[in-house]
């Protein structure tokens, strides 16, 4: 017990800290894009801290995945240069019964990780869309050029300027509508839309025709429109990187909300959900051929480099798995599941390997010397 507590307690607190650095790092590299916009809007320094704050979980969900591999690495080295892994090995514990006493620290930051994904990441993006649409206003009062936001709504395209009263007003819309084929059959151009008891109102709207038999025939669309569309779904256009909750994309796989993206984007969405915690497992799992590592020896330090690479291959191949899931080339469990299965069975035969012993390496036999004969 105190020896799984001990090396879960170490992981679990070198990930974390390897997780808050690299995230920190990235948060500078954001704001290095971001800081100008902010000051240029009136903000100051507590709008700097402010969007550090809605942006930072986030940049940790991002940040996890790594941090457990680094975590990890740095564990074993550190147990290694203490000669606790010799002690370790002399009673007799394995590379795998390491890695099980490693495991409660693996879940914890899985617990972590889930909990960044689906509660505290969307609220915090949630949050940092309402002050883009505070700046919206801002920009409105002061004159500045409108930047203009697109989305996609079931088969429609949208497009508006400016976004007010919490994405609950609407600034020179424009409304694409589309047939089954892709094919642009009219178009809405509206000076303003607001959502008022669950349904969205157009003023100052003019429908254009494009269908063959109505060609460019314009007509008043002042009133109601019908559409799917929510502020919610406003404000998550205003944030590129924004994430979606699995409530979220349960609602629109359920047809309850509406599509911004294909349906498999939201199907690969909720397997992510559970798969990408359960990655962090794989992780630990993965860093495991650095317990090979001897300080005395420097031709071991080859085995922390295989687990590195080992890791930011599965943080490749996962990544590329899960991208052709959104996309609907492949279905979406193979997308979401595919990488973890094929690393998690990787690591599991590294592991039985290093226990079963590695082939050791042919000696070269030695040089056939001829005698020669003594001299009669």
């Amino acid at each position: 017990m105190r020896f799984a507590r001990y090396l879960s307690l170490t992981l679990f607190k070198l990930a974390v800290v390897a997780t808050l650095i690299l995230a920190f790092i990235a948060q500078i590299l954001d704001l290095v894009d971001n800081a100008g916009d902010i000051l240029d809007q009136g903000d100051g320094v507590p709008g700097i801290i402010e969007y550090i704050g809605l942006r930072l979980p986030t940049l940790l969900v991002h940040s996890l995945p790594l941090g457990t591999l680094v975590g990890a690495l740095l564990t074993l080295a550190l147990l290694a240069r203490n000669s606790e892994i010799v002690a370790m090995r002399a009673a007799g514990k394995s590379t795998f019964s390491m890695f099980v006493a490693m495991a409660p620290g693996a879940f914890a930051l899985v617990i972590l990780h889930s909990t960044l994904i689906d509660v505290v990441a969307p609220r915090a993006e949630a949050k940092l869309a309402i002050k883009v649409t505070q700046r919206f206003e801002r920009a409105e009062q002061q004159g500045k050029t409108a930047k203009t936001t697109w989305l996609r709504v079931g088969e429609a395209v949208v497009s508006f300027d400016r976004v007010s009263d919490k994405a609950r007003k609407l600034k020179n819309v424009r409304i694409y509508d589309r047939n089954p084929d892709k094919i642009v059959t009219s178009r809405i151009v509206a000076e303003e839309a607001r959502y008022r008891k669950g349904e969205w109102t157009l003023s100052g709207a003019e429908r254009v025709s494009w269908e063959r038999a109505t060609l460019n025939e314009r007509s008043s669309a002042d009133g109601v429109w019908r559409t799917t569309m929510t502020p919610d779904d406003v404000l998550a256009a205003l944030i590129p990187e924004s994430r979606i909750s699995l409530t979220a994309a349960r609602k629109v796989v359920a047809g309850e909300q509406t599509p911004n993206a294909p349906l498999p984007f939201y199907e690969t969405l909720i397997e992510r959900v559970y798969a990408s915690p359960v990655g962090l497992i794989v992780m630990v799992l993965l860093a495991m051929p650095a317990s090979l590592l001897n300080w005395r020896d420097v031709r071991s330090t080859r085995h922390m480099a295989y687990a590195l690479l080992g890791g930011l291959g599965f943080l490749l191949i996962d990544g590329l798995l899960t991208t052709l899931g959104l996309t609907g080339i492949v279905r979406p469990a193979v997308g979401a599941w595919a990488g973890i299965l094929l690393f998690t069975v990787f690591g599991l035969f590294r592991i039985w390997r290093m226990d079963a012993g590695w082939r050791p390496s042919r000696v070269p036999r030695p040089p056939k010397t001829v005698l020669a004969e003594a001299p009669r």
